[in-house]
């Protein structure tokens, strides 16, 4: 369903129907001869209108809409998708040395190896032998078995760039 009638109007069809209105104005008021002085007016505002008309959808047409804002800083940027802004402080957590965050991180990030496993590969962790070649040693000791000690930025880096490859 369309909003308005002239939703489908050209820039060629406008510029017709515009020079159409001006045609028919100056027609009229050339052959008309009770034009007068007040009849000119109306027929020079008809004819400014339709060009107005014209000039505003022409305009319109050619004119982008942008609907990105900029922020000025990282942190608003980041904080756009709440998902990111909570991964990032499991994250920041888990690197810390917090037990809870790591535990989540670990249920993440396995959850991530076997979706990656099963979706890209179609293999399942722990059934065959195939994945523990496909993720690493490093990657495979983390997974089955969560380090109790402290998650490194570069372990997790090297994990999660592991897993990107598997797709």
């Amino acid at each position: 369903m369309r909003e308005r009638p002239d939703d489908e109007m050209t820039p060629q069809r406008l510029l017709l129907a515009a020079a159409g209105v001006t045609i028919v104005v100056g027609l009229l008021t050339v052959s008309v001869g009770w034009f007068t002085n007040i009849g000119l007016v109306l027929a020079t505002l008809a004819v400014v209108g339709a060009l107005g008309v014209l000039a505003q959808r022409l305009l319109q047409s050619h004119q982008h809409l942008h609907w990105e804002t900029s922020t000025s800083g990282t942190d608003a940027r980041r904080g756009a998708d709440s998902r990111v802004t909570t991964l990032r402080h499991e994250i920041e957590l888990a690197t810390s040395g917090d037990a809870e965050a790591q535990g989540r991180v670990h249920t993440l990030l396995t959850g991530l190896a076997d979706e990656r496993l099963r979706d890209c590969r179609g293999l399942q962790r722990g059934e065959d032998p195939r994945t523990a070649a496909l993720l690493g040693p490093d990657l495979t000791a983390y997974l089955d078995h969560r380090p109790p000690g402290r998650l490194t930025t570069d372990q997790l880096h090297r994990h999660v760039q592991k897993l990107e490859e598997l797709s």
